[in-house]
């Protein structure tokens, strides 16, 4: 498995604990903080025979921002759209089926992107191949639409070899869906307040990690607050939130694969500065007290309670905390920065698609749920969404802050059309991963260094490797 699918199954799992509140039952809030943006156009006369669609979705807090975005097509076209969520996410996902079961599922389904084929090969969905033209296309963030929403060749070969496959009927091009929500992790959220109070500039961002490091120090020296939280009661937290950025910014791609697929050694300096500068977070005394304890969720809502300066997390991440209460003015958010003297002066981030959404085939209005996905995925639309709930759009939309809010300027201007993880080809074997988790945890108790960290990483990973038959070629 390369190291980008493991990332993003990784990642796609984390954003749905993250995101997902935790409620059991049906519900069609209205909308909380943010109300629906007046309508941009002038009403359109009702004939009196307009359908009323109905979506589900099993983020409740995405429910103002579908819901702004339903007036605004009720204005435009006359058609009314009913927002549902069901939550969590197996609830919603046993509604899905049973509803299948019985033939009354919505005009429109919110899924997780990449989750849509079992539906499709079950005949549940509208096929969209051909309907998504050039100019629709053009709206989506690179790496969305035609890696997730369009079923690849790779995609299909991984499933023609699985006999546990569901969805060995569909071909290669095919479409359902499109996609409206994206992300990606490598960002650090920084509260305002906190740098202020410590003589800080709240509005500029590290350019390196030692600049971080020195921001952090002055936070808890000035201020007594810690600098770091993060979900590191999850060891994957660190190892694909911190330390792979790390790595691939400090030792470029060819290295970063080389040592990871057993053809180069974690004792390069490239890797061995990584380490100790986790290392020093430590050392420093800049975690959030707890932190082994703290998981995903409470670390974001300890992040929003000024218990500590900076926030590790991703794209999604943004939208958790303005549930949180938080306030967009009070964030600076800027992606993980480079080591000085790395291989790359910054780390290029692509986006993958989280969420897409799909008109059903039992829809007796599948029209109007088309022109809605459509009406959807604009990038007019798509922003009104994103300011709305404070979440990452699969669409390109406008950098304006005005339009979108300032801290999603700053997350989509970090955003690159391509990563080095997208072709990443390195291999991170399951014995030594699990020796650099716990190695990276045990740096926060103190039970190893980054040297010996090394010399047991290296052991581990050749061991796997031998065992294969010798490093990957």
């Amino acid at each position: 498995m390369t190291t980008h699918k493991r990332l993003v199954s990784q990642l796609s799992l984390i954003a749905v604990a993250a995101l997902v509140a935790a409620c059991g039952t049906a519900t069609t809030p209205a909308p909380q903080a943010t109300s629906a943006p007046a309508a941009t156009t002038a009403p359109a006369q009702p004939s009196g025979n307009e359908p009323e669609l109905t979506m589900w979705t099993w983020k409740v807090f995405h429910v103002p921002g579908l819901e702004a975005v339903a007036k605004n097509f009720e204005a435009k076209e006359g058609v009314k759209v009913k927002i549902t969520a069901y939550n969590p996410d197996e609830v919603y996902r046993t509604k899905i089926t049973t509803s299948a079961q019985s033939g009354d599922l919505p005009d429109i389904l919110s899924y997780w992107s990449g989750g849509q084929w079992e539906l499709a090969a079950t005949d549940q969905l509208v096929e969209l191949t051909g309907v998504v033209d050039p100019a629709w296309k053009a709206n989506f963030l690179s790496g969305t639409y035609e890696k997730s929403s369009t079923l690849t060749q790779s995609t299909y070969d991984t499933c023609q070899k699985d006999p546990k496959c569901t969805y060995k009927n569909l071909k290669v091009g095919q479409s359902f869906s499109v996609p409206y929500l994206a992300g990606q992790a490598f960002f650090v959220y920084a509260n305002k307040e906190i740098l202020q109070k410590a003589g800080l500039d709240p509005n500029k961002a590290p350019t390196t990690a030692e600049e971080w490091m020195d921001m952090m120090k002055t936070v808890k020296a000035k201020t007594g607050t810690p600098g770091l939280v993060t979900g590191e009661q999850n060891a994957d937290v660190l190892h694909y939130w911190m330390f792979n950025p790390m790595m691939m910014t400090s030792c470029g791609q060819e290295k970063y694969d080389a040592i990871y697929n057993g053809n180069g050694s974690f004792a390069d300096p490239c890797v061995l500065n990584v380490f100790k500068w986790i290392n020093d977070i430590q050392t420093n005394d800049l975690w959030m007290p707890n932190i082994l304890q703290t998981n995903i969720d409470p670390a974001d809502v300890a992040f929003s309670q000024g218990k500590a300066a900076f926030d590790l997390g991703g794209t999604y991440t943004l939208g958790f905390l303005v549930a949180q209460g938080m306030k967009t003015e009070n964030l600076l958010s800027f992606a993980l920065p480079p080591l000085k003297g790395s291989a790359y002066s910054k780390l290029e981030v692509s986006a993958f698609a989280l969420i897409d959404a799909m008109v059903t085939k039992t829809s007796k209005h599948q029209k109007e749920a088309l022109d809605f996905i459509k009406f959807l995925t604009t990038p007019e639309q798509m922003a009104v969404f994103a300011k709305t709930v404070g979440d990452f759009p699969a669409v390109k939309v406008p950098l304006d802050p005005d339009k979108i809010g300032p801290v999603l300027v700053g997350l989509m201007s970090a955003f690159s059309g391509k990563s080095p993880f997208d072709t990443s080809k390195a291999q991170i074997l399951e014995e030594p991963g699990k020796v650099l988790k716990l190695g990276l945890q045990q740096f926060i108790t103190k039970e190893t260094t980054p040297d010996d960290l090394v010399k047991k990483i290296d052991a581990a990973n050749k061991a796997a490797w031998d065992a294969k038959g010798g490093p990957l070629k």
